[in-house]
């Protein structure tokens, strides 16, 4: 019985495939552990940013508050920023590897980054549209096969 494939390119398809889902997974898993910090007031004011939750932490020394209302919520805000430009540039590195910098130093274009993902993604569904007229295909051959097959046990003329 002859083996059945979809042949080289579509078995290199699904290897780079299975790579970039690995890599999206820890993509993902760096992105969920990122925290971005963020400090002002000499240090007196901290701040946490993470993916969920957003602002997770804001800790005040004692002594910041004895800012003024004005400067300590312009001290916490400068915090707060800071942590969340710090996840933000921890994100970019996640990222960096699956979606890197152009040459320039320039950040990646969304617009490019989803043209990326959609050439993905239709190269995907093509592949699924070949899989899917293959097996039709063997499907038929082995259907066609059992109906011109006759057992020594089955009735009828050989």
């Amino acid at each position: 019985m002859a083996e059945f494939s979809l042949g080289p390119d579509f078995e290199r398809f699904q290897r780079d495939m299975q790579q970039q889902i690995g890599d999206f997974s820890k993509m993902q898993e760096t992105i969920q552990a990122a925290v971005g910090r963020g400090e002002a007031a000499e240090g007196r004011i901290v701040a946490e940013f993470k993916s969920e939750g957003g602002l997770t932490k804001l800790d005040l020394d004692p002594r910041a508050l004895r800012l003024s209302s004005a400067e300590l919520s312009e001290e916490i805000r400068t915090a707060v920023n800071a942590a969340a430009q710090d996840f933000q540039t921890k994100v970019k590195e996640a990222g960096s590897d699956l979606f890197p910098a152009k040459d320039d130093g320039q950040a990646m274009d969304p617009a490019k980054a989803l043209a990326s993902l959609d050439k993905i993604a239709n190269g995907f569904a093509g592949q699924m549209r070949t899989l899917a007229h293959e097996l039709g295909v063997q499907q038929q051959r082995a259907k066609e096969a059992m109906d011109n097959y006759k057992g020594p046990n089955s009735p009828g003329p050989r």
